[in-house]
C-alpha cells in the first residue's frame, strides 16, 4: 500500500476521470473525442493521477528515485519502470509525485514527458464485466492502443502487477496471463510507458515469466529511516488535524512518541513510514471517540456544566500513553498482556517446586531486567531449560506463562516432529501437497491475535535438524513466513526450549556461580549442550540455565509441598472426607515411600503418584478399618 492512502485529508481528491495532460476535448454530441482521443469505455477504466494528486503534499526523501523512474521513463527502448519494495514504504505515492510534478510543470520533468499524463489502470477494472468471451482482450487491446498513441501521451501505472504475471497461486489464472501477454508486444517494442508496483515478495513472481519481466528496470524503494519518518509524520500533521477539525493538538514530544512507539510495537512486516501515519491517525481517531464518550457519561450522569465544558474545549491534546495504548490495541485487540508481578511469581515457583532456588533466582533477576524494556528488539525473548527428567522444567515454564499471560503456554512436544517434512505441522503443507488447500488451524495461529504469548518447545533435541533450523530463523528475524506467505510474528513472545541433554554434566552438580565445588559454570553446561545442538543455535538463546538433578532430601520435600497441596484441595472438594486426613505426612512414612518409589534417573515424576496412593491408602484404613491393597512400592 503506498503513502497515497494516508494523504493528508483536505487536500484535492479528485474524480479519477478527470482531463489533463493533453487529452483532447470531447465532442459534446458524439461522446468521442474531436480527434485521436480514446472512446469512452477506455478512459472510464482509468484513474488520472494528475489531476487527482496535482494538490497533494510532495513525496519527501525520493527525489533520487524519482530521477531514476523519470530516466527509465523516457528511455528509447523498454521505458517500462518496476517500483520493489516492503508494504508500506511508499511505492504508490512515488508515482503520485511524480504526476503532481507533471501537473504542475515542475523543472524536473524531462520536455519527453512534458504534458503526459499519468493514468493508473486497476486490474479490477479490466476482468470487471468481462464474462463474454473475448470482451477482455477487446479492453487490454483498447488500452494498449490508447496508451500507444503518441498523441495521447500516457504512461500507465499499474499497482499490485505481481496480479497480472501468472506467478502467484492466488493470481496464476488465465485471466491475468492472458493480460500479461496482449501486453508483451507493446512493452518489447517501447510503444507504451508503464510503471509497474509490487512488494519485495510478491516480486518473485515475475521469475515465473521472465519475457515479460525483462521489459522492466526494477527499481529498489528502500524503507525511510526513523528520522525520515518523523519529517514524514510533521508534513502529514495539519492535514490530519484539518480530518479531525482542529479538535486534536499533536505536538512535536508526541510526533516523536508515535515513531518510537510504532517501532517497538509493531506486527513483523510493516514498514516506515505506513505504520507510523497509521498509528497516528488511529490514535487521533481514539481520542476523538473518547471525548465523545466523555460528554455523553456526563450528559447521562445530568452534569449539564461538565458536559457542555467538554464540547467546548478547544483542543484537546493526544498524549504519548493514548498513542502507546492505542498501539497495543492495533497489535493484540482486546488481548493484552497482564501486569506482571515478578515478586509473586518467584513465590509461586519456590512454593510449588523445589530444589532449584538458584535456578529461580536467575530466571527472576533476567524477567526483572526483560520488564525494564531499555533495549527493545524484533526479535523474541530465548531461554533453554537443560536438566534430567523430572526436574521441574515444564511445570515451570507453565508457570511462568501463568504468571506472564494468564493463559497456558503454547506446547509444542517436538518429539513429533522427528522429520523435516514435519514443518508442515508448524507451517501447514506448502502449495500443491496434500492439505495445501486445508483449514485446519496451525499451532502459531494465535499468534496474531495474540503475540504476548510463552511458546514451550519441549525436549527440544528430539526435533530434526530441518525443525531445529525453522525456530532458528523465528529467533533471529523474530518471524518465519507459513506455507503460504503469511508471516508468523514470533517478535513479543517468550520462547521457552527444554532438553534433557546434557544429564551427564548436570548429575550430582548443583547450577550456581559460587564456590561449591559441585557447581557447573554456564560455560561448561553449553560446552556440554554443544553435542545435541549446532553452535548456532545455542548462540541464539538469552539465556541457558540447568535445572539441578532431584536428590533424595529434594524429593521427601517435594512430597511433603505436594501431600499440603493434595489435603488443601480435598478438604474444600470433600470435607467430611478430609477429617482423617493429618496436617502433613509423617517424617518416618516420607522416609518409607522416599526409599520405596525414589529413581534418580525419573526425578520428581514418582513423587505425585505415591503421595496419591498414601492418601488413598489412609483414607481407605479409616473408612473401611481394612489394609489397603496397593502400596507405593506395588508401582
Amino acid at each position: 500500500m503506498g503513502l497515497s492512502n494516508f494523504m493528508p485529508p483536505g487536500s484535492d481528491d479528485g474524480t479519477g476521470n478527470g482531463g489533463g495532460g493533453g487529452l483532447p476535448p470531447r465532442s459534446p454530441s458524439m461522446g468521442m473525442p474531436s480527434s485521436g482521443g480514446p472512446p469512452d469505455d477506455v478512459t472510464d477504466l482509468l484513474v488520472d493521477y494528475n489531476e487527482k494528486f496535482k494538490n497533494a503534499d510532495p513525496t519527501m526523501f525520493r527525489d533520487t528515485l524519482i530521477e531514476q523512474v523519470l530516466s527509465v521513463v523516457i528511455s528509447k527502448t523498454k521505458p517500462n519502470a518496476l517500483l520493489v519494495g516492503s508494504a508500506g514504504v511508499g511505492k504508490t505515492k512515488i508515482v503520485e509525485d511524480i504526476a503532481r510534478r507533471i501537473a504542475l510543470g515542475d523543472t524536473l520533468i524531462p520536455d519527453q514527458l512534458k504534458n503526459h499524463t499519468i493514468y493508473e489502470l486497476p486490474i479490477a477494472n479490466i476482468i470487471a464485466g468481462t464474462g463474454v468471451v473475448g470482451s477482455l482482450e477487446e479492453k487490454v487491446k483498447a488500452i494498449v492502443e490508447f496508451a500507444s498513441d503518441p498523441k495521447n501521451k500516457v504512461i500507465l501505472f499499474m499497482d499490485e502487477m505481481h496480479q497480472i504475471t501468472g506467478g502467484s497461486s492466488s493470481h496464476s489464472d488465465a485471466t491475468g496471463r492472458k493480460i500479461s501477454q496482449i501486453l508483451k508486444p507493446a512493452l518489447a517494442r517501447g510503444d507504451m510507458s508503464v510503471i509497474g508496483a509490487t512488494t519485495s515478495t510478491e516480486s518473485r513472481a515475475f521469475d515465473e515469466d521472465p519475457a515479460f519481466a525483462r521489459r522492466f528496470s526494477r527499481l529498489i524503494v528502500d524503507e525511510l529511516s526513523v528520522e525520515q519518518t518523523l519529517a514524514v509524520l510533521t508534513t502529514v500533521r495539519p492535514g490530519l488535524m484539518a480530518h479531525y477539525l482542529h479538535r486534536i493538538g499533536v505536538s512535536d514530544d508526541v510526533l516523536g512518541s508515535v515513531v518510537q512507539i510504532a517501532e517497538a510495537i509493531s506486527r513483523a512486516g510493516q514498514h516506515r513510514p505506513d505504520h507510523a501515519i497509521t498509528l497516528l491517525d488511529r490514535a487521533m481517531a481514539d481520542r476523538v471517540l473518547e471525548q465523545k464518550k466523555l460528554i455523553v457519561q456526563a450528559e447521562n450522569a445530568g452534569d449539564t456544566a461538565l458536559a457542555q465544558t467538554l464540547r467546548f474545549i478547544p483542543q484537546v491534546p493526544l498524549t504519548s500513553t493514548r498513542v502507546l495504548d492505542v498501539a497495543k490495541r492495533l497489535m493484540t485487540g482486546n488481548a493484552q498482556r497482564k501486569d506482571l508481578d515478578i515478586a509473586a511469581l518467584g513465590a509461586t515457583l519456590t512454593s510449588r517446586l523445589q530444589g532449584q532456588d538458584e535456578v529461580f533466582a536467575t530466571l527472576m533477576d533476567r524477567l526483572t531486567r526483560e520488564e525494564l524494556n531499555l533495549f527493545p528488539t524484533k526479535t523474541p525473548t530465548t531461554w533453554l531449560f537443560a536438566g534430567a527428567s523430572g526436574v521441574g522444567k515444564t511445570e515451570t515454564v507453565k508457570l511462568i506463562a501463568e504468571g506472564m499471560t494468564g493463559m497456558e503456554p503454547i506446547i509444542l512436544n517436538m518429539t513429533e516432529f522427528h522429520s523435516a517434512w514435519s514443518t508442515s505441522k508448524i507451517l501447514g503443507a506448502p502449495p500443491g501437497f496434500v492439505g495445501s488447500d486445508s483449514n485446519q488451524e496451525l499451532p502459531f495461529d494465535t499468534l496474531e491475535s495474540n503475540p504476548h504469548r510463552v511458546i514451550l518447545l519441549d525436549e527440544f533435541e528430539k526435533a530434526d535438524k530441518a525443525v531445529q533450523r525453522l525456530f532458528l530463523s523465528a529467533f533471529d528475524e523474530g518471524y518465519i513466513r507459513n506455507a503460504h506467505g503469511k508471516m508468523l510474528d514470533f517478535s513479543k513472545a517468550l520462547v521457552i526450549c527444554t532438553t534433557n541433554a546434557a544429564q551427564e554434566a548436570l548429575d550430582g552438580r548443583m547450577i550456581g556461580f559460587g564456590s561449591n565445588p559441585k557447581s557447573i559454570s554456564n560455560q561448561s553446561l553449553t560446552r556440554a549442550l554443544q553435542q545435541a545442538f549446532d553452535a548456532e543455535l545455542l548462540g541464539r538463546f538469552s539465556l541457558v540455565v540447568g535445572f539441578n538433578p532431584i536428590d533424595r532430601e529434594t524429593y521427601r520435600q517435594i512430597m511433603a509441598a505436594d501431600y499440603e497441596r493434595q489435603r488443601e484441595r480435598i478438604v474444600e472438594a470433600k470435607p467430611r472426607l478430609a477429617q482423617t486426613l493429618p496436617a502433613s505426612m509423617p517424617d518416618d512414612e516420607l522416609r518409607a515411600i522416599e526409599e520405596a518409589t525414589y529413581v534418580e534417573s525419573q526425578g520428581a515424576r514418582p513423587a505425585r503418584k505415591a503421595v496419591r496412593i498414601w492418601i488413598e491408602d489412609h483414607l481407605l484404613v479409616a473408612q473401611t478399618g481394612s489394609t489397603a491393597v496397593t502400596s507405593p512400592s506395588d508401582d
